[in-house]
């Protein structure tokens, strides 16, 4: 999980909420059909093209019709109002964010199955679902910005860093826990491969003469490159790899 920062409210969202002060998701989804592609367009933009929670890619293969995205409410939408401000937990844009099917579709991706037959062993959303967790886990929209809260274990295991501030480390742990950031089917295998094969990199970058700051800026300039062009797949994985 990392710090998102939202844009602007997309105008026809905003319209259509002020038109339809008491609509649902559902209505909004079938009556402006355009706006909500623009709503979904703009959250994956706002993500840099990865889940809110586990930070796996939306757009795993260029070739595939179906991506591994859907739109979230932080505040479960069933609820109707958000506790505190009383808006309307469909359709407000602070409570919209963009997840993974969490291994419940057959998305059918090149070197990248996601399915996970066992439901007990699921991720992201597809645990959460109508649970109202606001204040249990992090919410990613108030996450510090470069404020460092998880770190990765050799074999893809994420665990809450030594360096979190002790007023995250309960909520840190709770979402690794109750969103399953450590499912073993799919999450934590893939990103031990991608940890090996930036410790590769390293390894390589050092053989050809490079000093260690060297390597790790060469590293920086690979995976954390703010254009959404980058693939930013687990990017807290990369930027922890890349910071020590």
């Amino acid at each position: 999980m990392k710090h998102i920062l939202k844009s602007n409210c997309p105008d026809g969202l905003s319209e259509y909420l002020s038109q339809n002060p008491n609509a649902t998701w559902e209505n909004f989804v079938a009556v402006a059909q355009e706006a909500h592609a623009i709503v979904q367009d703009t959250i994956k933009k706002d993500q840099l093209g990865i889940c809110c929670y586990c930070e796996i890619d939306f757009d795993v293969d260029e070739t595939s019709h179906m991506k591994d995205f859907r739109v979230e409410h932080f505040y479960p939408k069933s609820k109707t109002l958000l506790p505190n401000t009383k808006e309307n937990a469909h359709l407000t844009w602070s409570n919209l964010l963009g997840c993974c099917h969490g291994g419940t579709q057959r998305l059918y991706f090149k070197h990248d199955e996601r399915f996970i037959k066992n439901k007990r062993k699921r991720h992201c959303d597809a645990d959460k679902g109508e649970h109202d967790w606001t204040t249990i886990i992090l919410n990613p929209l108030k996450i510090p910005p470069d404020t460092k809260i998880f770190t990765f274990e050799s074999d893809g295991k994420m665990i809450v860093d030594k360096q979190c501030p002790m007023e995250l480390k309960g909520l840190a742990q709770n979402s690794i826990d109750k969103l399953n950031l450590n499912e073993e089917t799919y999450l934590k295998n893939a990103r031990k491969i991608i940890r090996d094969g930036i410790a590769k990199q390293f390894g390589e970058f050092i053989q050809q003469g490079f000093s260690e700051e060297q390597a790790l800026d060469r590293l920086r300039a690979i995976h954390l490159s703010d254009e959404i062009a980058v693939n930013m797949k687990f990017y807290t994985l990369k930027k922890d790899f890349v910071s020590y």
